[in-house]
């Protein structure tokens, strides 16, 4: 194979690495900028033959990135491809700005972007890594992936202060949203599938509190700090090993109303969960006495009975004596978040909620639960 020149646009120092050195085994000649202006200074001296980019870069936008090498003559025609994201909306956006093709998310990302380089550049498939669906990232990588994630982490919670100390500051939130996102791409290169899920689902709520800053409140920052905390046990040795994939649990929705039953499996399914819902407590008693749910939501107002009479029923039965129970409530008031305790519910989540919040509470109980952390 002819060797090809890539530009590799990614902010996040580990995750460009890990793919410029399969993109150089593969006979690419890579070179790499962390910011759209590192980019576009770099193009201003050379030409590569293809661009890859990450759809999340700090300062400059992906897509204004995008707009900008579309509008030079010398451009046009140039490949550019998209990296995977958790959102696809953005991949959707960088493909409106002009963007080639995007890199879908797979078992094995590398080969991914390998098989979309040679088909972009015209190339003969021969790249082996490109025919190897199975994804088997070396012990280095991921011992590096793994060693890198608790400063990570800590500099999610130094940036999710600054957001608590002003929740108006939206160079706080974006840079929020950029580590949860280059965190998440990580664990997906060393093939940690549930912290990459679970990261996916946190990069949502960033993505959305980016987006709509007045879903900053301290509901949403409660639920992000808990995640932030929930990713430093599931990067232990001890716990990583026995995290399961929450793609097998099955989940309880209890709610009346048509409308938010509607609401609340869209958010599991926006996160990969499988859910089924009762409309009436008697429902809900007879499912959860025959299935082993792995969790639990519970609206207070309900006909029959309320929530939380319904909460101490459950609670009776053997197969749900320990299962997360979260209630979900437009009278979140103290006494009802006393009530819900009392009644063994585990947490308390306020209408009109968001979705993506709502996803991450359901992923960080399902992952308790399975590490016996309840």
């Amino acid at each position: 194979m002819n060797c090809k020149h890539v530009l590799l646009i990614a902010d996040d120092l580990l995750v460009s690495s890990l793919y410029r050195e399969k993109l150089d085994e593969a006979g690419f000649n890579v070179s790499v900028a962390q910011t759209g202006e590192a980019a576009l200074q770099f193009l201003a001296d050379h030409c590569p033959d293809s661009i890859v980019i990450d759809p999340v870069i700090p300062a400059t936008e992906a897509v204004d990135v995008i707009r900008i090498l579309r509008a030079d003559e010398k451009m046009r025609a140039l490949p550019i491809l998209t990296l995977p994201t958790a959102r696809m909306q953005l991949a959707d956006s960088a493909l409106h700005a002009g963007a080639t093709a995007g890199i879908l998310r797979s078992v094995n990302p590398v080969a991914s972007l390998l098989h979309g380089l040679e088909v972009a550049l015209g190339l003969e498939e021969t790249s082996a890594l490109a025919k190897n669906l199975a994804f088997h990232p070396d012990d280095r990588w991921v011992r590096g992936g793994l060693a890198a994630g608790p400063e990570a982490l800590n500099a999610m919670r130094r940036t999710l202060h600054s957001v608590i100390r002003d929740a108006t500051d939206v160079a706080s939130l974006r840079a929020l949203f950029q580590q949860v996102h280059n965190f998440t791409e990580q664990m997906a290169l060393i093939g940690q599938r549930p912290l990459f899920l679970f990261g996916a689902a946190l990069e949502a709520l960033a993505h959305d509190l980016v987006r709509m800053p007045e879903q900053v409140n301290p509901s949403t920052l409660r639920t992000f700090g808990q995640a932030i905390d929930l990713f430093g046990v599931l990067l232990s040795d001890k716990h990583r090993t026995h995290a399961k994939d929450p793609g097998t649990a099955q989940i309880l929705v209890v709610d009346d109303e048509d409308g938010a039953r509607k609401i609340i499996l869209a958010a599991m399914q926006l996160v990969g969960l499988k859910a089924v819902s009762a409309d009436l407590p008697s429902a809900a008693l007879s499912a959860a006495n025959t299935l082993p749910f792995d969790l639990i939501f519970l609206d207070v107002g309900l006909p029959e009975m309320n929530g939380f009479d319904l909460c101490d029923k459950i609670r009776t039965l053997a197969l749900h004596e320990k299962t997360p129970i979260v209630f979900l409530t437009g009278m979140a008031t103290f006494q009802n978040r006393v009530k819900s305790s009392l009644s063994g519910g585990n947490d308390f989540v306020g209408k009109p909620f968001s979705l993506a919040e709502l996803g991450v509470k359901a992923l960080m109980w399902i992952f308790k639960a399975q590490l016996g952390l309840l």
